[in-house]
């Protein structure tokens, strides 16, 4: 019996300095017009879904995405769904970074789960936190759809978490914008049962399949 199910949402893409090669973190860029358009895109698709609740960084990305994804109900946000803080690289072009940060650049390359930039996280502290808010969420729901809008590195750290992968992983597996990530409860366990999946494998409740959306 399906007990509980989660879409965890990567926000639809956002305006970018630097032709997209900036390390933006929790930097709070807005929405790119292509960012709109594939979130009503995701909306239509999705519309017959039936969340029973909605969560989201607080963001004005995922917020913005939130909000178009699921317009009817209330967006409960929270910074502890926020991406990793990058510290002192935030707004900073790759090759800014590279520059002025070269030591610590090469160091967290060769252990990015360990190293942070100057005041800035982890990703194994990113994981304790991402780990914690989706297990206070998951405590608060014991039955029907959540959806939660959050960031690639907290989706990760989260997956990565419930099948037992290797955080350190992240860069090979695909993590695309409006990318949903669905786990399910089945049997009082957690399951990842699509990654990175974009809703035209979504079911209503009354069973039937919403439209097909094309994407990665």
């Amino acid at each position: 019996m399906t007990e509980r199910q989660f879409f965890i949402m990567r926000h639809a893409k956002p305006s970018l300095p630097f032709g997209g090669r900036v390390y933006y973190g929790q930097t709070d860029f807005p929405l790119s017009d292509e960012g709109e358009s594939d979130a009503r895109m995701i909306a239509d698709a999705v519309k017959d879904t039936g969340f029973d609740a909605v969560y989201s960084s607080d963001l004005c990305r995922a917020v913005r995405t939130a909000k178009i994804v699921a317009p009817d109900l209330h967006i409960n946000t929270t910074p502890m769904l926020r991406e990793i803080d990058l510290g002192d690289w935030e707004g900073k072009s790759y090759d800014e970074v590279r520059e002025e940060f070269k030591e610590i650049y090469d160091s967290r390359g060769s252990d990015f789960t360990k190293i942070a930039p100057p005041r800035g996280e982890t990703f194994a502290q990113l994981q304790v936190r991402s780990v914690k808010a989706f297990n206070e969420i998951a405590d608060h729901h014991k039955s029907g759809r959540v959806l939660i809008v959050s960031h690639g590195a907290f989706i990760w750290s989260v997956v990565s978490h419930i099948m037992g992968l290797n955080l350190s992983d992240m860069f090979f597996y695909p993590l695309d914008y409006c990318g949903i990530h669905f786990i399910e409860e089945r049997c009082g366990r957690l399951g990842l049962i699509r990654y990175n999946w974009r809703p035209g494998l979504l079911r209503s409740r009354g069973g039937s399949e919403t439209r097909t959306v094309s994407g990665k």
